[in-house]
């Protein structure tokens, strides 16, 4: 079999050899979202095959239902998109993933905004998409993975496919509520994120973990599956337990006032009449200064 169908059918040769091949044998890469975190001694860690924290039940749930959801949000979107789980692998860096959707929209539909964009899909809790609402601009680390999508689709591809810029597209795992914003290509942020990566490779050749990881103070050291295994993570508990300060009395009665009037909100969609008060109406009801 000659031309692209013996070339295809080599692929799926390798594919399946690659798959069917000892854990140990396989190639390490580092996975996007891994390097959306931000801490090169995760990924560090990750690529040296360290055992992770075993999921909890609820949280295993969790994410198998995220994934669904992926496939369901992804479909809202057919009648724009050009393919989903797009693939790109960088064997300079060791970087290999799938971004979530390339989507295009037709000069037809809207000729400003007309172009591809990558798409990255994120379902959170109530309080996480409230609060991600609330502040105008999606997480940091969701930020860095749509970059990292941006710039491997764009490299992988060679330019053929001009993205105009990325999409992060929330939905409310609670609500089914979404909030979509746009993101422009950072280079700055990827030449910086790229020169950690070669950092870390190097050091990984002479045997050392990379001395580059998340500020102590980060919330991120809590939710890290590495936390029972990391030096640094253990000093970073360690460093809030000891830094931590207790919130004045009118910063806790704001937040708890928050959360009050978004369960309102939530509640009061669909009922007709259903305004609901904002938090200045309700610190004036319950006489807070």
């Amino acid at each position: 079999m000659a031309g692209i169908a013996g070339l295809l059918t080599q692929i799926v040769e390798e594919t399946i050899l690659k798959r069917n091949a000892p854990e140990q044998e396989k190639e390490r890469y580092i996975p996007p979202s891994s390097l959306a975190k931000g801490c090169m001694l995760y990924v560090a860690m990750e690529l040296m095959g360290r055992p992770k924290a075993v999921l909890e039940p609820r949280i295993q749930r969790i994410l198998e239902v995220g994934t669904e959801r992926h496939r369901r949000i992804a479909a809202y979107l057919s009648p724009v998109t050009l393919a989903r789980e797009v693939f790109f692998v960088d064997e300079e860096y060791r970087i290999r993933g799938y971004c979530d959707a390339i989507v295009y929209i037709p000069p037809g539909r809207d000729l400003g905004l007309a172009g591809f964009y990558a798409v990255e899909i994120k379902t959170t809790g109530s309080d996480e998409f409230e609060r991600i609402v609330d502040e105008g601009q999606p997480r940091e680390d969701h930020v860095r993975q749509c970059q990292i999508y941006l710039w491997g689709v764009d490299r992988y591809y060679q330019h053929t496919i001009p993205l105009r810029g990325g999409i992060i597209f929330y939905e409310n795992r609670d609500t089914l509520e979404h909030h979509l914003f746009e993101v422009s290509y950072n280079e700055e942020l990827m030449k910086g994120l790229l020169a950690q990566i070669e950092r870390m490779w190097i050091g990984l050749k002479q045997g050392e973990l990379p001395n580059d990881h998340l500020p102590l103070d980060h919330w991120g050291h809590r939710y890290c599956s590495y936390l029972e295994v990391c030096e640094v993570g253990q000093q970073a508990m360690a460093y809030q337990q000891e830094h931590r300060q207790p919130l004045p009395d009118k910063v806790l009665a704001q937040i708890i006032g928050t959360r009050i009037v978004r369960k309102q909100r939530r509640e009061g969609k669909g009922k007709r009449g259903g305004r609901g008060r904002n938090l200045e109406e309700l610190v004036a009801e319950l006489k807070w200064d």
